[in-house]
């Protein structure tokens, strides 16, 4: 158990390996290893056990984030999911002198939100699907017994997930995936399908618990099994033509950005 769970904090927690930097239009390679010797500190600058930060995190409602993005090795912050930071936009003064005016931009804290999740790397890519390519058709039943065949889907931009109920980071993702879906309500240019390895009994049972705003395909392992998924929650997003323009695998806390992003893209 403890080899997987540091599986899932490197997965869910580390903040990828192709950062962008959105002032600059350089990517940068990094990686970060997060185990039981990582440096992870609170707000106030102080050093927490693996055992305190990670009942933090298991809790869903805590992140880690890396001091310097810049050093392998940096120590990292927990905190607490939604806290925003105020921000500003450098000027053309500012990018191109290094000197910061005395009255910068104020951001609205959703402009910096949105700032800050584009500055953020990109989402891991999975192994699974390849950018360009068109992804093979399925046919299948939802749980409601409706019909769906993917390639009747055509001309429209669809945004699929793959999960399982026991999955730590599925569960992670689900109130940021409902977002999502609120986000293009009434749409009807864009579908949401998420292919769950679970029956149907037990996917019912779950959703009068948990809300889960995707159109939900029960026993999807032989539909995970033909793309040959092995790691939980894989996204993947294809375009009105059927071509995968975005996939990952695990969570990142700024996959919606890039999801939304994506899908916005598709629909032009």
């Amino acid at each position: 158990m403890k080899q997987i769970f540091l599986l899932f904090l490197f997965i869910v927690l580390s903040v990828g390996a192709w950062p962008q930097d959105s002032l600059l239009h350089k990517v940068v390679k990094h990686s970060f290893n997060i185990d039981e010797h990582s440096v992870v500190k609170d707000s106030t600058g102080k050093q927490l056990t693996y055992k305190e930060w990670g009942d933090l995190v298991r809790t869903r409602q805590f992140v880690l984030w890396p001091e310097n993005i810049e050093d392998p090795k940096t120590a990292f912050i927990v905190k607490k999911k939604g806290t925003k930071e105020v921000r500003y936009i450098k000027s053309e003064t500012e990018q191109t002198t290094g000197t910061r005016e005395s009255m910068p931009k104020q951001l609205s804290p959703e402009e910096a939100k949105e700032q800050y999740m584009a500055s953020l790397p990109k989402p891991y890519e999975s192994t699974y699907f390849n950018t360009g390519e068109i992804m093979e058709p399925f046919s299948t039943h939802d749980i409601n017994g409706n019909k769906i065949k993917l390639k009747d889907l055509r001309g429209k931009v669809v945004v699929l997930n793959f999960w399982f109920i026991g999955c730590p980071a599925c569960m992670q993702e689900i109130p940021e995936l409902n977002k999502l879906v609120d986000d293009y309500k009434g749409n009807s240019n864009v579908i949401f399908l998420a292919i769950a390895l679970d029956y149907r009994y037990d996917l019912k049972k779950f959703l009068k618990q948990t809300e889960f705003k995707y159109d939900i395909i029960d026993d999807g392992r032989n539909i995970a099994a033909r793309y040959k998924i092995g790691l939980y929650p894989t996204s993947v997003i294809l375009n009105k033509e059927g071509k995968v323009t975005f996939h990952t695998v695990g969570f990142a806390v700024n996959s919606p950005y890039w999801m939304r992003k994506t899908i916005n893209e598709g629909l032009k």
